[in-house]
């Protein structure tokens, strides 16, 4: 029997395979309609998946790892498993939000863990590509409302909501842009304002 391990000592009955480092990034990211600003929480915990770009274009993906953003921290650990040492792009992508980049690419060295903010200053995303969803304390969230993911918040995802709200569908859907079990009108006002002011990713 085989496993890869860190450990000098391995088991007894198991035989040492040793691999590559993985390289664990703390990112802390805040899908905007899931922060609640009566409890300064997001509505429920959540999967986010990030993904590491080469830094010169086609900008190719080089790794990725899904985490779970903590509701109060909304801090999430991903590991990746497969980056050598470099220079690469943070991709932050939710299942209704637009996928966010981090503004410059990021220095990582294999088997080092290191730490992404994107909620603590707008210029953390590449183009600005956030919203203010709080003022006090001052937090930025990546933008809500890309139901079907393309990549632009526009009619599609709105009428997608409305569809989903006029038969009262509940639970984990991607129609719930709030976060709080239900397709309703909060979900299709967040989505709405957005598709209004041309929300769309903005890449390098």
């Amino acid at each position: 029997q085989c496993m890869i391990s860190s450990s000098i000592f391995p088991p007894a009955g198991l035989t040492l395979v040793w691999g590559p480092p993985s390289t664990p990034i703390s990112i802390k990211v805040i899908p905007q309609g899931f922060h609640n600003q009566s409890t300064l929480k997001l509505n429920m915990r959540d999967t986010v998946t990030a993904y590491l770009r080469n830094s010169v274009s086609p900008y190719m993906i080089v790794d990725s790892a899904k985490g779970f953003l903590d509701s109060v921290t909304f801090e999430g650990t991903f590991v990746f498993n497969n980056t050598p040492t470099g220079n690469y792009y943070l991709v932050v992508t939710h299942r209704n939000c637009i996928e966010t980049w981090s503004n410059t690419p990021i220095g990582l060295l294999r088997g080092n863990s290191q730490n992404y903010d994107f909620t603590n200053n707008i210029s953390k995303a590449y183009g600005n590509n956030m919203i203010n969803v709080n003022l006090s304390p001052l937090r930025f969230g990546i933008f809500s409302g890309d139901v079907n993911q393309d990549g632009f918040i526009d009619l599609t995802d709105v009428t997608l909501i409305s569809n989903d709200a006029n038969i009262f569908l509940t639970g984990y859907i991607n129609s719930d842009v709030n976060g709080d079990g239900f397709a309703d009108l909060s979900d299709l006002t967040i989505a709405f304002n957005n598709a209004i002011s041309f929300v769309s990713v903005v890449r390098p």
